[in-house]
This record gives structure tokens, sequence and C-alpha cells, in this order.
């Protein structure tokens, strides 16, 4: 049977414009990654071990390296319709981040893009949410990335930070003289899914909404750097679940409510022999219906890598520190996962590690990786040495 998803994606890209008189411009790039990795050592938190084999969604965590592994193939198309008129769609094909050797298809972004003015522009469509930097550049972006770590808070499998929107959002730049720049991104559209897992394609008329805004400062040199903080709001309508392991169809299930509001600052600063790249984000979760068992639910983590650049550019070692708050197991929101009408409360971990390596450009096209992971606190073991192979034209 043909996976719902994949037909999802076949129409997607089957309603790439293309009118029927005028020349459109077609663009076509790809990138994608194989690793290779071992696990050694005792688990780094016994307990989240235990509550991660006995209530998680998966065993392993999410981005766990143990032998080889195709993580996935992301496919782009461009069609420029007109000077000021895009269409970008980009489909991901990916392994199951867990155990499972299942292929998974996502569209990760299909909009249109009209560039009215430089200081006002707008997007339509599926879209990365204008969260940090992190998320909108670099997210499975492994060819880009140094590390091979996509950092916990923006993976979408666990999606503690709203990765995705469908919507609207305008964007623009104002010069502000000396080649400095100010941008912003403003963007409303659907709220987070009954899931945080799940996504939003579309959905009937609800309460369910999501905005966002997010102003960077950006700054000439070698590479643009920028300093800049984004925020988003939005409600959560779902169902409640008391306890991890619990399980409850949707029609029998206590209705839960909730305003999640969230922030994210970040910096990066490029020097040709040096790059730093932080990032720190933190959400709140209120109850609305006065049913949980607290008022407020956060969340908080952050990132921050150092690298410096030998050889003309080519070596990049790196050094890198990730952090990952959660409120007991995830709390009542971001535990939930659901099957049809089915939903259950899993068990989600939280991450703390050092991490360091050396990324080294083979050529334009190919980033080959070496790293280390000393995990100080979540279910993982403690070491971890992955190699990697990225790629992208």
């Amino acid at each position: 049977m043909i996976d719902q998803r994949l037909i999802t994606v076949l129409a997607v890209l089957a309603l790439v414009p293309y009118p029927s008189s005028g020349q459109v411009n077609l663009r076509f790039s790809g990138l994608g990654d194989v690793l290779a990795g071992v696990t050694t050592g005792d688990y780094a938190d016994a307990l989240q071990r235990s509550l991660i084999e006995t209530f998680g969604s998966d065993p392993d965590p999410v981005n766990t390296t143990r032998g080889f592994g195709f993580t996935g193939f992301d496919f782009v198309v461009i069609s420029d319709l007109s000077a000021d008129l895009t269409f970008l769609g980009e489909v991901n094909l990916q392994s199951a981040r867990g155990r499972s050797g299942d292929i998974e298809t996502d569209v990760e972004r299909a909009f249109m893009d009209f560039r009215v003015h430089p200081k006002f522009n707008v997007q339509a469509g599926l879209f990365f949410t204008p969260i940090g930097f992190n998320n909108r550049f670099l997210y499975a972006r492994a060819w880009l990335m140094n590390s091979t770590q996509v950092p916990d808070f923006y993976e979408e499998e666990l999606n503690l930070v709203p990765t995705h929107t469908t919507g609207v959002a305008v964007y623009g730049e104002f010069f502000l003289g000396d080649s400095h720049r100010l941008n912003y991104i403003v963007s409303a559209g659907n709220g987070r899914a009954t899931t945080p897992d799940a996504a939003v394609y579309a959905r009937d008329p609800s309460p369910n909404k999501e905005c966002t805004a997010l102003i960077e400062l950006l700054l000439p040199g070698y590479k643009t750097s920028r300093i800049g903080l984004s925020g988003w709001t939005g409600t959560i309508e779902t169902v409640k679940l008391d306890a991890m392991g619990d399980v409850s169809l949707a029609a029998l299930a206590e209705p839960m409510e909730m305003r999640e509001t969230g922030l994210d600052a970040f910096i990066v600063w490029n020097t040709r022999l040096f790059s730093l790249n932080g990032e720190i984000v933190y959400s709140r979760r209120k109850d609305l219906l006065g049913n949980l068992f607290r008022e407020t639910y956060t969340m908080t983590g952050g990132m921050v890598e150092a690298a410096v650049h030998l050889m003309d550019g080519k070596i990049h070692p790196y050094l890198r520190y990730d952090q990952t708050s959660l409120p007991g197991g995830g709390g009542p929101y971001l535990s939930l996962r659901g099957d049809g009408d089915e939903f259950r409360r899993v068990f989600v971990p939280e991450f703390q590690a050092m991490i360091g390596g050396v990324a080294y450009d083979l050529d334009l096209h190919v980033r080959l990786k070496i790293e280390y992971a000393r995990h100080l606190d979540g279910p993982r073991r403690r070491s971890a040495l992955t190699a990697q192979a990225a790629f992208g034209f």
C-alpha cells in the first residue's frame, strides 16, 4: 500500500505552478548524509533510561547512532514564475530516528514567495517557523553544520519548539548604513497539532492559531553575522492524560487547553578564522481550563558552538555544549503522541552533552566529520563516537 504521506508529497510536487505561456526557470537541489557510530559506557542517567525503556515512544532516544545509517535525503525544487514570484517545494525522505528502519516521507516546505519591496515581502504556505537561527538555516542541514547533532529543541520528532508553520509570513530588511541591516519576520498560521510531533498542513477553523515575530541585526564581514530575538504565542487544544503510559481514545479523554508562549535569543558571529553559534530558548504552557496538576509547565534549551577554520577554511575543529530541560518527562502536552483516535502519554528525555569534533570540506559538495559526545544527562550512554559524510548540490 502506498503511504498516504507519499501521496501528499507527489501531489505537492505536481502542483508546482507552471504557466501555459512564458518561460519558467526551474532549479533543483538536494542534500543528505550517511553515518556510522558506536556508543559505550554506562547510561548518563539510569532513571531516565528506565523510564524511556518503559514509557518511551522508542527505546532509543532520537539521533542515537550505532552501526551504519542513512539519515535521509532532501529534494528541493524552486520555480521562478516571474522576477518577483517564486515557488519552493522541499520533500524529505528520512529514516526513523529510533530503532525502526522505516523510511518516512515529509513535506518540509511548500510556499509561494512574493517579493514586493526590500522592506516588505510575503510568503504563504508551509515554511520553517521563524524562530531563532538554527531552525531557519541549519535544520536537518548536515552539509552546512559542523556537528552531526541537531539540537533536541529543534528536532522535528520531538517538536519541543514549533519547527514548521502553515500560514503566511511578511518579512523585510532596513539598511542602517555602513552595510548594517535590520531584518524582521512576522508570521501567523495554524497552531500546534493535537500532539506536538504531528504535522499540520490544514485543519478546519479552530482557535488553534499561532503568531511569531523575529528581529535581528545583520553585520557585514567575511560571512554575515547576526544577533536576534524571536518569540511565539498560540493556543493548544488537545486531550488530557494524567500519567506516563496512560492511553485513551480522544472521545473518552478529558479536554485540555493551554496557552503556549516562547522566546528565543541567538547570536551567530563569523570571521575567517573563528565562528560562534549560540542560541537559548524558553517556552511556557499555561493551563486555561484549570484541570491540570500545575498551572504552568516550562521548557528550556540551549546550545553554544565555537569553531576555528584552518587550511583556507577547509578544516573546522569545533566544541559544542547542548542542554534541554523538560517538565516531568515532557509535561502534559510535549509528551503526548497519537495514533488515529488513540492517544498516549510517553516519556520525553532531557539532554545535556559536551560535543567535540572536526569537519573537513572534501570539496564544495561533501563535508566529512568525526565527532565525540560525552553525555552528562539523559538516557544515552556516556560516550558516543560518530562519523558522517554529508553532501549537497
